[in-house]
């Protein structure tokens, strides 16, 4: 009696719509995936709610067979999202097959190795976690604001807006910001904090107006004799 043929059923996943897929779904076919059996994914691994990753696990269990992926991590990026989505395979009685890390996930070797290698992936986040941390509490005891440095110094903001009120445009005054002590700032930076500028300029001068239309305005203290 012939076998009947398993059902192979594909999952690819990239963290970004600008990312491509190409090579993972190239990869899920040479394997002998389907096109209309592989199901995809264009978002960050962290997220519980993903579309592809659901359908694939659905027509998994409902087919049988073989759940196939380029690499475990395509499954999630916690240990406990990659071993939870293990569980459900096994109790649909499943095979999960990685064509990157090349094991067999149903013998005891197997997911002894798939719990290995999942356990140190999610160490190395937790230090790299752990490192940042650290690094951002040191930079916050020397008196020191995390992430990128401010461009736009305190120096460079007066000197700004003392040549806007002078009627100078913002070509002339990115020159004058670049040529000032302080982090590198680009064109397009000085360009975005000049129209900001005059945005909110603009949005106080109608503001006064309006109040002045409607009779109001500042009460004028009298001062102590």
């Amino acid at each position: 009696m012939t076998k009947p043929e398993v059902v192979k059923v594909g999952y690819a996943r990239v963290s970004t719509v600008e990312q491509n897929l190409d090579m993972q779904i190239s990869a899920l076919e040479q394997y002998g995936v389907e096109k209309n059996m592989i199901f995809t994914d264009k978002m960050s691994g962290a997220k519980k709610n993903r579309p592809g990753l659901e359908a694939a696990m659905q027509a998994a269990k409902e087919h049988g067979g073989e759940f196939v992926i380029w690499k475990l991590d395509r499954l999630g990026r916690t240990l406990l999202g990659i071993i939870e989505a293990v569980q459900v395979f096994e109790a649909s009685n499943v095979m999960l097959v990685s064509l990157t890390e090349r094991f067999d996930l149903t013998s005891p070797m197997g997911k002894g190795m798939f719990h290995i290698m999942a356990a140190l992936a999610q160490m190395e986040r937790d230090t790299i976690r752990e490192r940042t941390i650290a690094g951002m509490k040191a930079a916050k005891e020397r008196g020191k604001r995390p992430g990128r440095p401010q461009t736009m110094t305190p120096e460079r903001v007066r000197k700004a807006k003392k040549l806007i009120r002078a009627g100078v445009s913002a070509t002339k005054i990115i020159p004058e910001m670049q040529a000032m002590p302080g982090p590198t700032i680009n064109k397009s930076r000085v360009y975005q904090w000049v129209k900001d500028f005059k945005s909110q300029r603009s949005q106080t001068s109608r503001e006064v107006t309006s109040r002045k239309g409607r009779g109001e305005g500042v009460t004028a203290v009298t001062p102590k004799k």
